[in-house]
C-alpha cells in the first residue's frame, strides 16, 4: 500500500509540473566581431584584390563561442554566441580593412566578378577564449594564402596569430579580447597583401 500512495504521489506531481508556470529561459546574448581599424586613407589606384568567404577549422565552424580549459578539449558558452560564424563576419571586416589601406584599387568579396589581380583565402584556425593561461585571453590563428589568379600559382601562405588577455574571466572578457587580438593581425594581413600585389605587378606582361 505504502509503494502505491508513493507511485501515486510521484505521478501526481509529475502532472502538476506540466501545468504550473516554468521560469523562463535564459535568454542568449549574441557579439560581433568589430576590431578597432586603422583610419581609412584615400582609395587606391592599384591593383584589385578578391577576399572569397573565409573557411574555418573544425570546431569554429559555428557561431557559438568557444572557450578552453583543458588541452585538446573545446567547450562552448551556453548563452553566449557570436551573431554569425566567426568566419562569415571575417570577410567584410577583413575587406574593410584592406579598403582603408590605400593599396588596392578594388577590394572584392564576389568571385563571380572580374577576375582580380590578387586572392586571398583565409581560414579560421583559431578563435577562442582560452582559460588554460590566467587571466585568460583571447587567441585569434588565421591562416591566409595568397593567390594569383592570372597564373593560377599560390605565391605564399603565412599564418598569423595574436593573443590578447580578456579584461575579465567571462563571454564578454572574451568578446573583447578576440576583437583586439583581431586588431593586431590586421595591419599585419594587409602589410602581407600588399606584398604579394607588388610581385604580381611586377610579373605582369609588358
Amino acid at each position: 500500500m505504502r509503494t502505491l500512495i508513493v507511485a501515486l504521489t510521484l505521478a501526481l506531481l509529475a502532472g502538476c509540473a506540466g501545468i504550473l508556470p516554468q521560469g523562463p529561459d535564459r535568454p542568449t546574448t549574441t557579439y560581433v566581431l568589430d576590431p578597432d581599424r586603422p583610419v581609412a586613407g584615400p582609395a587606391g589606384s592599384g591593383p584589385t584584390l578578391l577576399i572569397p568567404p573565409p573557411s574555418a577549422a573544425p570546431g569554429y565552424a559555428t557561431p557559438r563561442m568557444a572557450y578552453f580549459k583543458e588541452r585538446y578539449r573545446i567547450d562552448y558558452y551556453a548563452h553566449n554566441e557570436w551573431v554569425a560564424a566567426p568566419a562569415a563576419m571575417l570577410g567584410p571586416v577583413l575587406a574593410a580593412a584592406l579598403r582603408g589601406g590605400g593599396d588596392f584599387g578594388g577590394v572584392i568579396e564576389d568571385p563571380r566578378g572580374a577576375p582580380p589581380d590578387l586572392r586571398l583565402d583565409v581560414r579560421v584556425d583559431q578563435m577562442h577564449q582560452d582559460f588554460r593561461r590566467q587571466p585568460s585571453v583571447g587567441s585569434v590563428v588565421l591562416t591566409v594564402a595568397a593567390f594569383d589568379p592570372g597564373k593560377g600559382s599560390l605565391l605564399a601562405t603565412r599564418t598569423f596569430e595574436a593573443t590578447e588577455p580578456a579584461p575579465s574571466e567571462d563571454a564578454p572578457g572574451g568578446v573583447i579580447a578576440i576583437n583586439r587580438a583581431l586588431a593586431r593581425l590586421l595591419p599585419e594581413i594587409s602589410a602581407f597583401a600588399a606584398d604579394q600585389a607588388r610581385r604580381v605587378v611586377r610579373s605582369a606582361p609588358g
